[in-house]
Formats: C-alpha cells, structure tokens, sequence
C-alpha cells in the first residue's frame, strides 16, 4: 500500500469517525423489525471502522462486505468503497461509489457526497476498459467467465477492471470454447475477439443424418488406422526374420571358420546354419517388401485439425484468442 500524507490520513481519519458515530446515533430499526439482522450487521460494521481507524483495511473491507450483505446500508457502501479503493480494488470501490451516490441523499449521508463524488472522478481515470467482441453474434446460453469465475456481462458491454491481465473465456452448447488472454492498463480500453467455432456433430448423429437422407454410410476413421497398422506388422514381422536370418548366417560362418576340417560333421552343421540363414532373409527382405507395398498404397487418414492460437495487438492492449 503506498504512502499516504498526513493530511488525506487525517481526512480519511474524521471521515470513518463520523460514519461510526452518526451509525451509532442512528435510531435502530432492529427493534422495530423484531430481527437481529441489522444488529448482526450494526457489529459488523462498528468492528470494520475500528479495524480501518487502525489502518487494517483488508480486515475492515471484508467486514463491511459481510455487514451490507445482510443490511445494505448508504454509509455501509460508503465505508466498503473506501476500503475497496485503500487495498487496490478500484473497480470494486468505483461502484460502490456509483451505488452509495444513486441513492437520496439524507442528513445523514449528505457529508459523503462530495467525496464520493470526487472519488468517482478519480477512479475513473484509474480503471481499464474492456469490450468482449463474441463471434458469431447472437448465441443461445453463452457462458463467459473472468479468470475462471462466472462474468454476469453481455457481448458488447464494457466492462470496468483494475489495471492488468486476465483470462476470459466464452461457451456455448453446439460450439467450440474460445480463450483469450489480454492486458489493460490504467485508464486504457481494449477490445477482445472471441469466435466461437461450430463444434463438429458426434460421428452417430452424422451417421443417423446419412441414413435419413438415404445416402451411404461414413467411413469409420478407426477402421483407416486399423488397415494402416497391418503394413507396419508386415514389415516387423519381415525385419525380425532377416535380423534371425543374419544372426544364424554369422553363427554358421564363424563356426565353417572353426571346423577343423571342411568334411566334418562340424562343417556340415555350419553349412545347414548358413543355408537356413539365407532362406529366413531372403524371406524377411520379401516380407518387408510386402509391408512397404501394402503401406504405399494405403490412403493417408485425414489429420484433425487442433485447436487454433491467434495473437492479436490493439493501441491500447493485446491478447491470445485460443480456440479449443
């Protein structure tokens, strides 16, 4: 949290002290509600202005969270703006300020009107500006999310963001996902493509859709690489027998080389090895050769196309579309 001077310390200081004693003057409407909600939430917000007198506003905003939650109070809103904007959640105090301002003002909340005024200003000059730009345009159930949490926004709508990056997301049922990563810096805007692309119907529909149209069954693409894994067996099968071909061949050679004479029985064992060795190559480099044969003719299977990555550059920001 960066430096504050003495004198906005000193404001901010009086400000939360007012707001905790005008809370306390007011009359409390738990006792004509019969409930203990606006007491729950009266504790609650005495306990986060003590926590922001001390300078603990991450501990004071979460408080004045769970405070309006349950009773959506004007200075409630207030106090939670002004801890949103003191632990760097400007988009978050932006609107608080919008939403304490739309309110009627009252003897009570007209001190904060002028400083949620002028805090509105400067906010807005602090904050990003994002467009999501979904392709095509109108698409039925279309799900967004924000670094992995649910976006309530439209396409189109600009949407108001702390300065820096983030991942969105777009989904739709009979459509391919679509990723971007962008950044957005302080007081930037940045318009985000994202084209969902139609995602391909499973192979049954497909088959059931040919059959209705009385036209001929699809190939199944397993059956392709089921008859492109025959030629690369041939061929193994052809290689292990010149490999066993080769290796008995060499053992006949060394031991004609050992007989001691060329008429012995040594000779004569060395002399079949070496003939069954030239038959078991013979017949691998045939084998081999018919896998080869059986390989080349075989049509190519079609490659799936993978998902897509596009980068993208605008004045004020770039990004990453993936297409899943």
């Amino acid at each position: 949290m960066r430096p504050r001077s003495p004198a906005r310390a000193g404001r901010t200081f009086v400000a939360l002290v007012a707001a905790l004693l005008l809370a306390a003057a007011a009359p409390c409407p738990a006792a004509a509600q019969g409930t203990g909600d606006v007491t729950a939430a009266r504790v609650l917000f005495v306990q986060g202005a003590k926590l922001a007198r001390e300078g603990r506003w991450e501990e004071a905003r979460a408080l004045y969270s769970r405070s309006l939650a349950i009773k959506a109070m004007p200075l409630t809103r207030y106090s939670l703006g002004v801890a949103q904007k003191e632990t760097g959640h400007l988009a978050d105090a932006l609107a608080s300020f919008r939403a304490f301002l739309a309110e009627p003002a009252t003897p009570t909340t007209e001190p904060y009107v002028g400083p949620a005024r002028g805090a509105v200003v400067a906010l807005e000059g602090r904050v990003g500006r994002v467009t999501l730009a979904v392709r095509p345009g109108k698409i039925e159930r279309l799900a967004l999310a924000l670094d992995g949490k649910p976006l309530r926004a439209a396409p189109g709508q600009v949407l108001e963001l702390d300065p820096g990056a983030y991942e969105v997301a777009a989904s739709a049922p009979g459509f391919r996902a679509a990723v971007a990563r962008f950044s957005v810096g302080a007081g930037g805007s940045v318009e985000v493509p994202l084209a969902l692309a139609p995602a391909p119907a499973p192979a049954a529909t497909v088959q059931a859709s040919a059959a209705r149209e009385g036209l001929p069954p699809l190939a199944d693409p397993s059956e392709g690489s089921s008859s492109r894994t025959l030629p690369f067996v041939v061929m193994g099968v052809g290689g292990a027998l010149f490999a066993g071909g080769a290796v008995l061949g060499l053992a006949g050679w060394k031991q004609a080389g050992d007989a001691r004479s060329s008429t012995g029985s040594d000779a004569s064992s060395a002399r079949a090895k070496g003939i069954v060795g030239d038959v078991l190559g013979g017949v691998g480099v045939a084998t081999v050769g018919i896998g080869l044969y059986l390989l080349l003719n075989e049509p190519a299977p079609s490659t799936p196309k993978a998902g897509s990555v596009t980068p993208w550059l605008s004045a004020s920001g770039a990004g990453v579309e993936m297409r899943l």
